[in-house]
Order: structure tokens, then sequence, then C-alpha cells
């Protein structure tokens, strides 16, 4: 027998093909048991109070931080650390006004900037740089608005169109509609 004929001396030849299993034998319902348990995950899950929670965070950080009014303050959550030349771009193309207090918090790979009003809970605005940018804005302590972006460059200018308007028309805690201001 020459070598060709034989499969054993072919090493390139998959021989231990196996047989897909038929859909009858295994079912769709095979796959629910997992599916369960990941929804199971989220069974009573509060979405709001998860908000509140990350809203109070934001003001906790805000607050350890203390950044002077018109000026930024840095707080490190990792041990890895974000380039110096990362951040002294934020600063530099993120113009922080008089008014307002900003604070750039590293997560090693990721930088995110929360910039708030005069007061730290009038209102804050976290923006989140990464390969999709991302801005959050809270208003009283109530996530406000939400919005993504493909670049960060593009959220770095809307985040300062807001703080601007947040300046020049404060919200009122009054004001049930703060829709004219963002």
């Amino acid at each position: 027998m020459n070598a060709k004929s034989n499969p054993d001396s072919r090493w390139w030849v998959e021989t231990s093909v196996k047989r897909p299993k038929s859909p009858t034998s295994q079912g769709s319902n095979a796959s629910a048991p997992v599916g369960a348990r990941f929804y199971a995950v989220a069974n009573g899950y509060n979405q709001e109070q998860a908000k509140e929670h990350l809203t109070d965070n934001n003001l906790r950080l805000a607050r350890q931080a203390d950044p002077p009014p018109g000026d930024w303050a840095y707080v490190a959550l990792t041990d890895e650390r974000s380039r110096d030349r990362i951040l002294s771009r934020l600063r530099r193309e993120f113009t922080m006004p008089k008014q307002a207090r900003g604070v750039i918090i590293d997560h090693g790979r990721l930088a995110r900037l929360l910039i708030c009003g005069p007061q730290l809970e009038d209102w804050m605005i976290d923006v989140r740089l990464a390969s999709e940018a991302s801005i959050d804005v809270y208003v009283w302590g109530t996530l406000y608005r939400e919005r993504l972006f493909k670049r960060s460059r593009d959220a770095l200018r809307q985040a300062q169109q807001w703080v601007q308007s947040l300046l020049a028309h404060p919200p009122s805690r009054d004001d049930a509609i703060r829709g004219a201001v963002l």
C-alpha cells in the first residue's frame, strides 16, 4: 500500500472528525438553563438604585478631590497610571471656566473627566474618554442626559458647550423641566 492511499500516513487529514449531534437530540431547550442563569443575575436589579450609587460615587470622588474653582484635581483609582502627556492634553483641550470645577479620574487605560458646577451638588458632567466616548449629565443628583460619541474630541467639544450652557443658565432645584439647558 502506498502512502497516498493510507490516510494514517497523511498528517494533514483529520481522521477524528465527529459528526454533529442532531438538533432533535439536544433540542433548543438545552441552552435555556445557561440563558436562565445569565438573566438570573439581573433578577431583582434596581436600575434606579444603581444610578443613585453611580451619582453618589461621582459626588464622593469630587468631594474627596475638592477641586478649586476654575481648575482641575486629579484622582487615580488604580495603580496603573495614564501617560502624563495624555493628562496634559486633556487639561489643554478642555478649558475649565472660572466658575466650574473639574476632576480628572485616572483608571489607568481610561480617563474620565468630572466637571462640576460652582457647588458640586448642582450639576455634574461625566465625560468618559475611551474608544467610544460618552457623556452623562447629572442635575441635582439625577441622571438627566447621556450621549455616545465616536471620537473623544467630539465628546470634549460637546461637554464644553454644555458646561457653558449650565453656567449661563443654572438649573433651579424647583425647575422640573430642564430641556432648555441642554
